[in-house]
């Protein structure tokens, strides 16, 4: 299969990634398929895709006529098989569960035509055993978009141990067609590049926060006004959701200890104190 030979794409999860990646996938000029578990949940990812692209057309980025046409290529569904039964290409984009991608990636395996390529939005999680839940290992890849998919350029395309050169390099121009800078991640490890590099220093930081070193604020004060980084440590984790990142320490943590999550993003998730989703 080659680049052109993609016309369908399907995105599994209209989450905060899932949405933003099907926006990416028709703005582009393929025709999408986005679905998740609940009606509502797709309801609400298309009224946040038509509220972005109304956005950017409102400051000059995209014309009206971008914004329908775009948005005639989305299909929404809660139907699993219905959503990958055409599709050339899959971006799966649920939670961050190792079990529950590999179930997901059987069943899909089992609908999917066969020349499609299954790929995984995973921050973290190993590529290679997503794709032992299939028959078509030489498939399935990483391809991990940053929140928000819209605004931020950087792909990872992961290879799992069975990835196919081919699979690898379509992903790698698709994230070039929708407008991104892919890098290649040629070992299969624990948080890739990004989250190795991302991860561990925000749970060190937290760790200070748990030990009452230093307030949250203090550290993001740092962070923004002395470092430049656009945001704060802390008010990226409540960007992006605090469970995210707690999926993917907790990995951490299992596969690789002494790492250990602090005590105080424990009590978070505990209280279901995630950030901007929940509000608090």
């Amino acid at each position: 299969m080659k680049l052109e030979d993609i016309k369908n794409i399907t995105v599994l999860g209209a989450g905060a990634m899932g949405h933003g990646i099907a926006q990416l996938c028709a703005v582009a000029g393929y025709n999408v398929v986005m679905r998740d578990i609940e009606k509502k949940f797709v309801d609400d990812g298309l009224g946040k895709i038509k509220w972005s692209l109304d956005k950017l057309a409102s400051k000059g980025k995209i014309s009206a006529d971008m914004v329908k046409a775009s948005l005639d290529r989305i299909t929404t569904t809660t139907d699993l098989k219905e959503s990958v039964k055409n599709c050339d290409f899959m971006i799966e984009a649920i939670p961050e569960v190792l079990k529950l991608k590999q179930d997901t990636f059987k069943e899909v395996d089992s609908i999917a035509p066969k020349h499609a390529i299954l790929a995984t939005n995973t921050s973290a999680l190993p590529i290679t055993e997503i794709a032992a839940a299939t028959k078509r290992p030489e498939k399935v890849v990483g391809m991990h978009f940053f929140n928000p998919p819209q605004m931020m350029r950087l792909v990872e395309v992961i290879y799992g141990a069975k990835t196919s050169k081919e699979t690898a390099e379509i992903t790698y121009n698709l994230a070039i067609k929708l407008g991104k800078e892919p890098v290649y991640c040629l070992k299969d490890i624990p948080g890739f590049l990004a989250n190795r590099v991302m991860n561990p220093p925000g749970n060190f930081l937290a760790w200070l926060v748990s030990e009452k070193i230093f307030t949250p604020e203090e550290i993001d004060s740092t962070s923004h006004f002395k470092l430049g980084n656009p945001m704060g440590t802390f008010g990226l984790m409540d960007y992006v959701g605090l469970d995210v990142g707690y999926n993917v320490q907790k990995f951490f943590e299992q596969r690789e200890p002494p790492y250990k999550v602090a005590p105080i993003l424990e009590e978070k998730i505990k209280k279901k104190e995630l950030g901007v989703k929940t509000g608090k």
